[in-house]
């Protein structure tokens, strides 16, 4: 803190001669002390704080300043903000229509595909139903056979004629199990390999 130069004496001494009593000139002097030690005091507080104000408060310009800043940051932000939102929604309308006409292409391929279905059905038949009607054929022409066969032995010959007779009714149901027999093992699916 600065000192005021202030010498005491040499004013308690005018003061004397002014006419003054010498109590009273040191009591002016110390009261004029006191107040110019105050006010260098004063003087120096306030030249710390204009320090501090200029050097280290924000003024009302750098509010001003920041203000306007950050006004600019947030129209930056939401410029593009809203460019990011258009193009996320352009780049998503895109997407969709994409999909939708991929998804449209492929239910119109499967509605083809399934449009086919009757006429693949048709062919597989018609190549299959000859195969089928050959098997009915010959099954029925071996069981034919083997029954015009078995009643041709049992009139030739007298004995097997009596046990034909004896035991017709189990060569009977013989006959029908060995038949049936065949239709289920020719008619069971076959697995294609």
């Amino acid at each position: 803190m600065p000192q005021v130069l202030f010498d005491t004496h040499a004013a308690a001494r005018k003061l004397e001669k002014a006419g003054h009593k010498a109590q009273q000139a040191e009591a002016v002097v110390e009261v004029v002390s006191e107040a110019t030690e105050f006010g260098a005091r004063m003087q120096h507080d306030l030249e710390r704080i204009k320090y501090v104000v200029e050097n280290h408060m924000a003024t009302k310009e750098d509010l001003a300043e920041l203000r306007a800043s950050t006004k600019e940051d947030l129209a930056e932000l939401r410029a593009s903000t809203k460019e990011d939102l258009a193009e996320l929604r352009a780049s998503t309308k895109e997407d969709l229509a994409e999909l939708r006409t991929s998804t449209k292409d492929d239910i119109g391929k499967l509605r083809t595909e399934i449009a086919k279905i009757p006429e693949v059905v048709r062919e597989v038949l018609r190549q299959e139903t000859p195969m089928i009607q050959l098997r009915s054929v010959l099954a029925a022409g071996s069981m034919t056979g083997s029954l015009g066969g078995l009643a041709v032995m049992v009139l030739a010959d007298e004995s097997l004629r009596a046990i034909a007779i004896e035991n017709g009714a189990l060569i009977g149901l013989m006959m029908i199990l060995a038949s049936s027999v065949v239709m289920i093992s020719l008619s069971w699916p076959r697995r294609s390999s």
